[in-house]
């Protein structure tokens, strides 16, 4: 096996060629373009058989995403390589440093992954993200709003009324300024209705970003929403996560965040939350829970029967989240991609 590893940048990147013994076989820097992907594959394909080559990029879903995806499409074996932590940067840090420790971690085979797929799942995350972003934003106009109804004249507020920011927004889309009204009420009012109109159309895009993503969804996998709890947006943040990389549910409880913790000691037995993993899954698992927790006659006995057995509500609903894994990687690992 020949391991070329590569520190990834915005404009240009770090490539260096370890053979089987830990050699260094060649250093090489190169343009983050489709040109210096080429002259990087020419030159790793120069140091030996094209086949016993294995690509260990950094930051394989962001500076690193157009070289893993030209590598791939050449046919060549590409795993990610976790970034150096800082206790691991006592030696020092350059961009050859770093080449060279991806490409001992190929050799080692230690804190490597698979590759996100792109293509169709590439466009759930974009919609994904935009719709999370466009949540955030209108979440923020909402809280504006009631900020400005606190403080707003009494004849304003008392004309608007209290109310969350969504109740507000929809009173303040039908009301009009009032004729005689001072240069105070009229400015604070427009502000308002200004806000409101934004938050209005923000709440348009997200609906329709969840169209795009049921049809998206339903595209790759045309029977997951019919299961219990799960929802176009639960399913969409499943599929971006790309559970076919994945060798056993075991790895994807680890990266959803649902495997738990040993805090076990001296005669107590016990297992803590892990907070770590993809939060954004582990969202989707959460909701899937919650809903079915409440919706789904199967999930409530598993729970009540959990508690039965001297478990807390938290530790029942952790257990469930566990047992959701596990189904839905059975379900997600072996589901025919249709598109």
């Amino acid at each position: 096996m020949i391991a070329v590893g590569v520190d990834t940048h915005k404009e240009s990147h770090c490539a260096a060629a370890l053979d089987e013994l830990g050699q260094v076989l060649g250093e090489f820097a190169f343009t983050a373009t489709a040109a210096g992907y080429a002259d990087l594959r020419r030159w790793a394909e120069s140091h030996g058989n094209p086949d016993e080559l294995v690509f260990g990029i950094e930051g394989a879903g962001s500076w690193g995403a157009g070289l893993c995806q030209h590598l791939q499409h050449a046919g060549h074996a590409v795993v990610e390589v976790e970034r150096p932590r800082r206790a691991e940067r006592r030696a020092g840090k350059s961009d050859r440093i770093d080449a060279l420790a991806a490409a001992k971690h190929v050799l080692a085979g230690e804190k490597l992954s698979t590759p996100r797929r792109r293509g169709i799942l590439s466009a759930v995350r974009a919609l994904l993200n935009a719709r999370r972003s466009t949540i955030a934003e209108r979440t923020r106009l909402l809280n504006q709003l009631q900020a400005l109804n606190v403080t707003a004249p009494v004849a304003l507020r008392e004309r608007i009324g209290d109310g969350t920011g969504k109740q507000l927004e929809r009173r303040l889309l039908t009301m009009r300024s009032r004729a005689g009204s001072d240069i105070e009420e009229r400015a604070i009012f427009g502000v308002m209705r200004d806000l409101a109109s934004r938050s209005r159309a923000l709440a348009a895009d997200a609906k329709r970003y969840e169209h795009e993503l049921a049809e998206l969804v339903r595209s790759l996998d045309d029977t997951l929403l019919d299961e219990p709890g799960i929802g176009p947006i639960s399913a969409a943040k499943l599929l971006a996560c790309d559970p076919t990389r994945f060798k056993h549910e075991a790895a994807f409880a680890r990266c959803n965040g649902t495997a738990p913790l040993p805090a076990s000691s001296g005669k107590t037995v016990r297992h803590r939350l892990n907070r770590g993993g993809d939060r954004q899954i582990n969202n989707a698992i959460h909701t899937i829970a919650v809903i079915r927790s409440k919706h789904h006659p199967e999930t409530r006995a598993y729970l009540d029967r959990r508690i039965s057995e001297g478990k807390t509500k938290r530790e029942a609903l952790r257990a469930l989240k566990r047992h959701i894994s596990r189904e839905l990687f059975k379900r997600l690992a072996t589901a025919p991609l249709t598109s």
